[in-house]
């Protein structure tokens, strides 16, 4: 993290809300120039203007290095694109992955990534013609990341596809020069720069400028698989810094591109949990990408809000999404950038609550229909509707009620995220590891109603979080140990737990430093449907053993409370929020009662704003549009969408009752103040309220 990042962007056009909707290329738009695809231009401008849509994000052609060959036809048509829109006020945003290729020979590779890949526009050449192209000079297959386990290609089941490796000076300047002509030929007023990341987790990468950092850090060659002294050993500081080197490729690519850039032009990348243990595999983290770009990506993958009986589609929580999203929302903070968070759905309905879940957040909305992982023929993918036909509400009620949406998130406290135990421990790195006891102390104090803001470091000003949780810290750099102390003696209180480094947490942890493999193939996870990445057992199904030491809180210094379980193992839950509780900054809105939803609170110079959203739905789907899928990726059909165990009537400790805004209902909602108690009472099954407190009144 010490490589320099973007500074912070200061024009007003990087601080403007947005309300996004995809703009989807099929097959028949690349026929063109067409006059009948210039029609339908001016209608889908028309109707996303309509929608209350401000941007227009490209979806489809993905794999852009696959149309090399059409680079002339594609952007005129993006150049029409943004034309059209702009006469509307509004702006269009590219969306391709920077490095990934779809190759497949032989007809059954063909039909998988076109079954299953539809929303990439899939559309590459054979082995043979691509082992001829060459952009800036230099062949595309040079680029190419290699697999460290056959030191040959790396190929990408799930895809179907190879990759360019991110540290290739080859590639980094073709890929510059490429977005230098992309904004020129075609009026983008953004780009979402996809992909920066190793998706085959630690398969990757061995090619010889891989190999060259590599030995540049350490001084040693990249070992053989078969090393287990090296491999997944992180006793071994080789293997740290391999871990390293792998992180610092993404921040030297977007420092290496981001001339290519206007001013004030946004910047994103995809990115979905840059916390969880899985991101070391990957190296995705924001805030390494945050070296090239602005607006920071929330993405949601699957069914939002979920569809729990359909097994092999995604299908997480509404709760797992804030918990996802901590992270990424601290890298927009230490930034001061902006958060947007994608979206999937096919109905006014889904559309709805993943607009509602970014306002939660306090996030900008890019909302996307997923037709083509439906596994559905094109006569019947036609009929559904479009963005346009499903977030003209929603977008429509936040340009009428902006002043709803532009506060700022207030925060209680600071969880602190470690750095050094997710990338440079074992523990870090298991499912069962750092990120479950991270993860659990965000739930545990959001299901309380208090509000915790993911820190990276311990402010001077510990009035900013007068109280920060450090759930095992199993791994801290003397800085870091300086740095808290200077904190609890400027006033602020650590609530530590676990297995912590700090040396005053004294501890019986004693955490392996390495998987137990029966062969070294075992340490790395496979594809093995064709479809889904599956990590490697070590990574899923390692257990460690319950804390044997006393179930008590230990105070080895002033400021400074110690508890050695685990907060996942929930053994003192309640204490802690006791403790929390006790030293949080305290809210000038408490709520009381307000089961069944999820709360977040946003404070402008006037106005304290509740947020309340529904936790749990009950959803349904298109049965008969889903017997006749002849595959399922990722989404359902989702048609039906009811909030399930909402209270009709949430209870707040205020002086005066708020203004209640229902953006999904015509009801209204009443309230009754007395004895400094606030009780708002709700229509039932109400989805998501808005309530609007004056500080004139507090």
């Amino acid at each position: 993290m010490e490589k320099q990042f973007m500074e912070k962007p200061e024009t007003a056009a990087l601080r403007e809300r947005k309300r996004i909707a995809s703009w989807w290329l099929r097959f028949e738009d690349l026929n063109w120039p067409s006059t009948d695809n210039h029609d339908r231009i001016k209608r889908r401008a028309e109707a996303m203007a309509k929608a209350n849509v401000t941007t227009a994000m490209i979806f489809g052609t993905h794999f852009r290095w696959d149309f090399l060959p059409y680079f002339t036809i594609l952007h005129d048509y993006l150049a029409t694109v943004a034309g059209e829109l702009k006469q509307y006020g509004l702006e269009l945003y590219d969306h391709h992955s920077v490095n990934l290729v779809h190759r497949y020979g032989t007809r059954e590779e063909m039909r998988h990534v076109i079954l299953h890949s539809g929303p990439h526009l899939p559309f590459s050449p054979s082995f043979e013609a691509a082992a001829t192209w060459e952009y800036n000079g230099s062949k595309l297959n040079d680029w190419r990341m290699i697999d460290v386990v056959t030191r040959q290609p790396l190929w990408y089941p799930q895809y179907a596809s190879e990759g360019f490796c991110i540290r290739n000076p080859q590639f980094i300047e073709a890929y510059r020069l490429y977005l230098t002509r992309l904004i020129a030929e075609t009026g983008i007023s953004g780009i979402s720069a996809d992909d920066p990341l190793h998706y085959m987790r630690y398969r990757s990468c061995a090619c010889p400028h891989c190999l060259a950092e590599f030995k540049r850090r350490t001084g040693e060659e990249l070992p053989p698989v078969t090393d287990l002294g090296f491999w997944g050993n992180w006793a071994n500081p080789a293997w740290r810094a391999w871990i390293d080197m792998r992180f610092d490729a993404a921040v030297d690519f977007f420092n290496s591109i981001k001339s290519a850039f206007p001013p004030a032009f946004r910047v994103t990348t995809c990115g979905a949990n840059s916390a969880a243990a899985g991101a070391n595999g990957t190296a995705s983290d924001a805030r390494c990408f945050t070296a090239g770009c602005n607006y920071v990506n929330l993405e949601m993958s699957g069914n939002t809000p979920p569809y729990k009986k359909d097994p092999l589609t995604v299908n997480h929580s509404i709760a797992s999404r804030l918990l996802g999203s901590s992270h990424h929302q601290a890298v927009a903070r230490e930034r001061d950038i902006q958060c947007f968070a994608t979206g999937f759905g096919f109905t006014e309905e889904t559309a709805n609550i993943v607009w509602a879940v970014n306002k939660l957040l306090g996030s900008d909305c890019w909302f996307s229909t997923l037709k083509d992982r439906l596994g559905l023929p094109d006569n019947i993918l036609r009929t559904l509707p479009d963005e346009s036909d499903v977030v003209g509400h929603a977008f429509g009620y936040e340009k009428t009620h902006a002043e709803l949406f532009d506060g700022k998130p207030i925060g209680q406290l600071g969880v602190y995220f470690s750095y050094e135990t997710r990338k440079h421990t074992y523990f870090g790195n298991l499912s069962n590891g750092y990120y479950k006891d991270y993860s659990t102390s965000l739930k545990v104090l959001l299901d309380r109603g208090i509000n915790p803001h993911t820190v990276f470091d311990f402010p001077a000003d510990a009035t900013v979080y007068p109280v920060i949780l450090i759930p095992s810290a199993a791994a801290m750099t003397p800085q870091e140990i300086a740095a808290i102390d200077a904190y609890v003696k400027a006033g602020g209180r650590i609530v530590a737990s676990g297995p912590c480094a700090h040396p005053l947490c004294k501890n019986e942890w004693k955490l392996p430093s390495r998987p137990t493999l029966e062969a070294p193939e075992d340490f790395f996870g496979g594809v093995p449907d064709g479809v889904w990445y599956k990590d490697a057992d070590w990574i899923t199904q390692t257990k460690l053993p319950p804390c044997a030491e006393a179930n008590e809180w230990k105070t080895p210094a002033n400021g400074i409370h110690y508890h050695p379980h685990r907060i996942s193992d929930g053994t003192f839950t309640e204490e802690l929020v006791e403790l929390v509780q006790r030293y949080a900054r305290p809210m000038p809105i408490k709520t009381l009662d307000t089961s069944g939803y999820l709360v977040t609170m946003f404070e402008t110079a006037n106005d304290i704003t509740v947020h309340l959203l529904a936790e749990d739905f009950e959803t349904d789907i298109d049965h008969h549009l889903d017997e006749i899928r002849f595959h399922r990726s990722r989404v359902n059909l989702i048609n039906r969408v009811t909030p399930v165990n909402v209270s009709d009537t949430v209870t707040l400790a205020a002086k005066a009752p708020p203004a209640v805004y229902l953006p999904f209902s015509c009801e209204k909602a009443s309230t009754a103040c007395q004895n400094g108690r606030v009780a708002v009472h709700l229509p039932h099954g109400t989805a998501y309220a808005v309530l609007q407190f004056s500080k004139n009144d507090l």
